[in-house]
């Protein structure tokens, strides 16, 4: 069998029938559905034995163990030379896994890989994920380097290197420090196209949810696996950088957040946690994306934040003036 999809599943009824359809009707056949219900409290298990296929394996966990525990029940059941990571609540476009596997077949250097992701409901944008396996290195300083529900993986590297989720981790961010296990033994990329439509609302885990209190210590982690040795006001500088905001932007800590990036780039050129031109790129781009959070903390902040970039444009001076013209006179009465 080449392929095999985990489905955890946890109380995801009114909309498990629309994700697991979305894979039963893709282009893409020789799979099985591995759908591990964790001990839902709603009729999501009802609705997995309602599907009549024989691709589709239902397990049920006896408790609840969360999503890292689920997948790995799935994981350990796996049949297939590729597994594919689909949560229960979104939608896998119909070629995707057709589109996934040639990409796979084609680079047997990569064990794992994703592809751009569209989201809808009560957000409704794309995401595009770094596509080498450079940028992917590079992007583990600041997160995953695949999106996890729209990921595909060689259980060969499972197997060899005994890869699985921590289960012990709280329910945010097991994904993150599983790619950085992974890291170690393979490479990651990314397809351009949108492989996977992602349901925001209410019921996803992380809705409604201080970021700040669930990425600090999945930061402080990611660190430690990367080796690169900080300190706390440093990992608040790095979180700021990646636009959460456990510290408030100021003059200084602008400041103090480019000496942390030049910091890290120096590093890496004898530690080596990620390629030297990518990690440099990344770190740039991450650097540019905060500016244009800085002006509602004050233009003498954004300002900072120009004086510092080599790069910066009369677009992003425009921006920062305009905001806080905005901001400190208000809108322009109507004639």
């Amino acid at each position: 069998m080449k392929v095999s999809v985990v489905i955890p599943v946890y109380n995801k009824a009114p909309f498990l029938r629309e994700a697991v359809d979305s894979i039963l009707l893709g282009t893409f056949t020789d799979l099985e559905i591995i759908a591990v219900d964790d001990k839902s409290t709603d009729d999501s298990l009802e609705v997995l034995r309602s599907i009549s296929d024989v691709r589709m394996r239902i397990i049920e966990l006896p408790q609840n163990l969360g999503p890292a525990g689920a997948a790995n029940a799935g994981m350990d059941a796996a049949k297939g030379d590729y597994i594919v990571r689909m949560d229960a609540d979104d939608i896998s476009v119909p070629e995707r896994i057709s589109l996934q596997v040639a990409f796979m077949d084609s680079h047997p250097e990569v064990g794992a890989s994703g592809g751009s992701v569209k989201f809808f409901g009560s957000e409704k944008h794309a995401v595009e994920l770094p596509l080498t396996p450079d940028a992917c290195a590079a992007q583990l300083i600041f997160g995953v380097p695949v999106s996890q529900g729209a990921s595909i993986f060689r259980r060969s590297v499972l197997e060899k290197h005994a890869l699985r989720y921590d289960p012990a981790w709280p329910r945010i961010g097991e994904d993150w420090l599983f790619w950085l296990r992974m890291a170690r033994h393979t490479q990651f990329a990314n397809l351009r196209s949108v492989v996977l439509e992602y349901r925001r609302g209410e019921q996803n885990i992380g809705h409604g949810r201080d970021k700040a209190v669930d990425f600090a210590p999945l930061q402080r982690a990611a660190f430690e696996q990367l080796g690169i040795p900080f300190t706390s006001e440093e990992l608040d500088l790095h979180l700021m950088g990646s636009t959460i905001f456990k510290i408030t932007p100021t003059l200084d800590r602008v400041r103090s957040l480019r000496a942390w990036y030049d910091h890290l780039i120096a590093l890496n050129a004898s530690s080596a946690f990620a390629p030297q031109k990518a990690l440099s790129e990344r770190v740039e781009e991450q650097w540019d994306k905060l500016f244009y959070h800085l002006p509602k903390y004050g233009l003498v902040v954004a300002i900072a934040h120009l004086r510092l970039n080599t790069r910066w444009t009369i677009a992003q001076l425009a921006y920062a003036l305009k905001y806080c013209a905005k901001a400190y006179l208000g809108p322009t009465p109507k004639a």
